[in-house]
């Protein structure tokens, strides 16, 4: 056999392995209503016509997961009822390895999206340092925490006799494991205030600017760990300076407020739920658009962990 044909053989023998693998890769999103009605409005359709994802499962309102072993069942059953920001320090730490074959049929999710709804870009209050990702309180300080330790990497918490890791050393933990942090929506005036949307932007930018550089720079072969901007795709920009007659959630009187970081007009329902021109809108740029998020997250991903071969 000539040199030719054989690397020729190899190649065909390695696609066919990597053809067998992708179709038990499965994605999983863990979600509430707003990402109900993405799916349904046209990022279902999407995603399982990728040639890398073989199933889309689901976790939302209702379902159960089991704990993992030697872990609590942290959350309130069931658990799918949960996705608040302080959730996610449960879902990770005491959750994620069933969360890998949630909803399989074989294979495994290789992909794990999750979002928070709409209630989380309402953050009330700066806080208080260092924050604490356990803490109810929707603020600036204690959603920070959730992802990233005030004391910086490899520190851990201490709850109800348990340890428990920010997110980013988790996700360091699962380089096979492709995680799509979606930010929370953002809601239309009535439903926010300035201040509150004016923080929503402000964790989000963080989020993807810092916190994510910072883990790329940590961890710089992983590329696992993605942010997609939700909140950003709806919300008019942080420098708009349209504004709107409404009474603000805060308690303050009706009157012409600011509308920045709000609910784009054209993407608004009757409350803060995006409507279907959002969804579908959202759809073209996080899945079927050119040089859409997911396909480039994913190519990405693949691409730093491919295996060298070394033929003798």
């Amino acid at each position: 056999m000539n040199l030719f044909k054989f690397f020729l053989l190899i190649t065909v023998f390695l696609l066919s392995l990597c053809g067998a693998i992708a179709q038990t890769n499965d994605l999983i999103f863990i979600h509430h209503s707003c990402g109900q009605n993405w799916l349904d409005d046209g990022l279902r359709d999407a995603l399982d016509a990728k040639s890398y994802i073989d199933e889309v499962n689901e976790i939302t309102y209702g379902d159960t997961v089991t704990n993992d072993v030697g872990r609590p069942d942290s959350l309130t059953a069931p658990q799918g009822d949960n996705t608040n920001m302080d959730s996610w320090i449960f879902w990770f730490n005491d959750y994620l390895n069933n969360v890998k074959t949630q909803g399989c049929d074989d294979g495994s999710n290789v992909i794990i999206m999750f979002k928070s709804c709409y209630p989380i870009s309402c953050i009330s209050e700066d806080g208080t340092p260092p924050g604490d990702p356990f803490d109810f309180n929707q603020t600036l300080l204690n959603y920070q925490a959730l992802y990233r330790h005030p004391s910086g990497p490899g520190n851990t918490y201490s709850h109800d006799i348990y340890t428990y890791k920010p997110l980013e050393d988790i996700f360091a933990e699962n380089p096979n494991i492709l995680f799509i942090a979606v930010t929370a929506p953002s809601n239309v005036p009535f439903e926010t205030c300035n201040d509150w949307a004016d923080r929503a932007r402000v964790f989000d930018n963080w989020l993807k600017n810092n916190w994510q550089t910072s883990y790329n720079t940590s961890h710089p072969t992983l590329k696992n760990v993605v942010v997609f901007d939700w909140f950003d795709v709806l919300a008019y920009a942080n420098a708009y300076a349209g504004t709107e007659i409404y009474t603000p959630a805060n308690g303050d009187p009706e009157g012409t407020y600011p509308v920045r970081n709000m609910t784009k007009s054209d993407y608004r329902t009757g409350d803060s739920h995006p409507n279907v021109q959002a969804n579908q809108d959202s759809t073209v740029i996080f899945a079927t658009g050119p040089g859409n998020f997911i396909d480039a997250a994913y190519s990405n991903w693949k691409a730093s962990s491919v295996v060298t071969w070394t033929l003798y």
